[in-house]
């Protein structure tokens, strides 16, 4: 008889776990709760007839990394961006490009060496330290120093808030002692320029074949009940309670922290650890240029903006596509209003660097912390143009101080994600490591041992090896391990060896 292995969640780790298992011909069952697969990552017909991820949008380039094979397997454009960089100051006037350059760059060797820091010195460092702490330092020494001016510093300050954008809170809360886990993949960060649908669907191949899936299902408990042959009770929201030999839990970190007592006796080590790991507070998928995430505490917000041309590009009549703008800082907005009562600093992406055919005339926004709490609780239940004029209230100070920017370029359409309103998301985002942790490693190896000896093990991007926490790519591989894992344990008990169980 095949062992019966149940999975929590159709999630990236979720569908990846169920295909290495169901290759071995294990009998697997998938709890999810929403009616379609692929979790955090999902699409939006709202800007047009291609349609956009909602969720995840970037992808790691590295020597071996499964999603980028997955998107070449797939034909999956990636999309390199060139650091071509736009900044507006809080006086809404435009930062000469060579200043915001070079800024960006001095920003990225700090964070350069603040990952290095972290990774040689980080049992030195106090856990209340945050990178936003390191910046300040490094930014005084130099000016000190004569290595940097007094704008240099200013600016610089200024863009190391960006860094909210990568982990889905503010820079000030960044852990400086455990900032070598948020330096995730190594190598150059690309972008899709489509969707993850043909990826998505690659990898939910085999367990739509052959998996049972019980969607629109939640997984309300699950208990080791020793003396029965299937060891692991799995109850859901249907009133069914089922048996198995195993249980992977793949539900995402926000959500496990809201309903850790559906896991009979977890070990107080694994409890402890989910309380201390932190999620971003992010809207979209992790952000911008090297250091990025690809997809996933607190809120998680994305906006899309369609205008009718890509008026930014052309106001000096520049159509050179090597000079196309990638990235948009604003440093404030100019024009405070009631729907801005704290002028957030914003940064954006622009669709019209894209190569033909995928150049759009959208900027895509990526709010976090605060911001995102405050824009997601204002736009919670508007709808149709009342939900537009927030949006172009919100949004009008920063985009309207663009090269170019007349009344006639008033936005066609805007998209605007939700995912701290998600509680299937677990409200937010993907793990982030705060100021406070005392072991964030260790808490990430506790969750990812799991409870082996209670046949109860949890994957997903928050265990993920620590090169890819946060990534889609280190969902997929955790959910691989665990199967392996499971498979291992299964021929050991059986007297075989299983060498990739190693």
């Amino acid at each position: 008889m095949a062992p019966h292995i149940c999975i929590v969640g159709a999630g990236v780790s979720g569908l990846r776990c169920a295909a290495v298992l169901l290759e071995q011909s294990y009998d697997v069952t998938i709890i999810e709760a929403r009616n379609r697969v692929g979790g955090r990552i999902a699409q939006s017909d709202q800007m047009g007839p291609l349609e956009v991820d909602i969720g995840a949008n970037w992808v790691h380039s590295t020597g071996h990394n499964p999603i980028v094979e997955l998107a070449k397997e797939t034909g999956t454009p990636l999309h390199l961006w060139k650091e071509n960089t736009l900044m507006v100051d809080d006086g809404g006037r435009l930062v000469p490009s060579q200043e915001a350059n070079q800024a960006l760059k001095q920003v990225w060797e700090i964070l350069d060496n603040a990952s290095e820091h972290s990774t040689d010195q980080g049992h030195k460092v106090h856990p209340s330290a945050s990178l936003y702490s390191f910046f300040e330092d490094s930014c005084n020494s130099a000016v000190a120093c004569g290595d940097m001016t007094e704008r240099e510093r200013e600016l610089v300050l200024f863009m190391s808030q960006m860094w909210g954008a990568y982990v889905g809170d503010s820079v000030e809360l960044q852990s400086l002692k455990f900032f070598y886990l948020e330096d995730c993949i190594e190598g150059d960060d690309c972008f899709i320029p489509t969707n993850y649908q043909k990826i998505i669907a690659r990898i939910a191949a085999v367990p739509l074949a052959q998996a049972e899936i019980r969607f629109e299902t939640l997984m309300t408990s699950v208990e080791n009940r020793t003396g029965e042959m299937r060891p692991v009770c799995v109850t859901t929201s249907d009133g069914k309670a089922q048996y198995f030999d195993d249980v992977v839990i793949t539900t995402p970190l926000g959500w496990l922290k809201q309903h850790k007592e559906s896991i009979h006796r977890l070990h107080p080590r694994i409890a402890s650890a989910i309380d201390s790991m932190s999620v971003g507070r992010l809207d979209n998928g992790r952000g911008l240029i090297r250091l990025v995430r690809t997809s996933y505490t607190n809120g998680f917000w994305q906006v899309l903006i369609e205008f009718p041309t890509a008026f930014w590009e052309y106001a000096d009549g520049q159509t050179d596509a090597d000079d196309l703008v990638s990235f948009m800082h604003w440093l404030s907005p100019h024009r405070p209003n009631q729907s801005n009562p704290r002028q957030w600093r914003l940064e954006c992406v622009s669709f019209h660097a894209f190569e033909a055919p995928y150049r759009r005339n959208i900027l895509l926004f990526y709010t976090f912390g605060d911001c995102s709490t405050h824009i997601t609780s204002s736009i919670r239940g508007l709808e149709g143009t009342i939900r537009d004029d927030w949006l172009r209230d919100f949004f009008e100070p920063y985009y309207s101080t663009l090269p170019g920017y007349a009344a006639i370029h008033t936005p066609k359409r805007f998209l605007a994600t939700e995912w701290c309103n998600d509680d299937l998301a677990g409200n937010g985002c993907y793990c982030n490591f705060q100021v406070g942790m005392t072991d964030a490693a260790r808490d990430v190896e506790a969750i990812r041992h799991g409870m082996p000896e209670q046949h109860i093990y949890f994957a997903g991007e928050h265990t993920a090896p620590f090169d890819g926490l946060g990534t889609v790519a280190g969902a997929y591989t955790s959910g691989e391990k665990i199967a392996t894992r499971i498979i291992g344990s299964n021929q050991s008990a059986n007297g075989t060896i299983d060498c990739k169980a190693n």
